[in-house]
């Protein structure tokens, strides 16, 4: 089963710099840059308030409402392993 990865770059998150693995079901998120072996694209994702647009390579533009109050603005690499 491959590993999908998202290295991440902004404020938001608990650190400037993160990585989420995400294998099936199961996510873990490390506190460093890890970059994809294989990469499939990039995002920008903006959260404000409940309101999240992401702008991507894949997917182009893509909103979403959540339950959770935030603010993030995040630079990413999407990928596998």
């Amino acid at each position: 089963m491959q590993s999908k990865i998202f290295a991440e770059f902004g404020i938001g998150n608990a650190t400037i710099f993160s990585t989420e693995v995400e294998r099936g079901e199961q996510e873990k998120r490390v506190t460093r840059f890890i970059l994809p072996p294989n990469v499939n694209g990039i995002y920008i994702r903006i959260w404000i308030y409940k309101f999240v647009i992401a702008f991507s390579t894949n997917r182009f533009v893509n909103w979403q409402k959540k339950d959770k109050i935030r603010f993030k603005l995040i630079f990413g690499i999407e990928g596998h392993r």
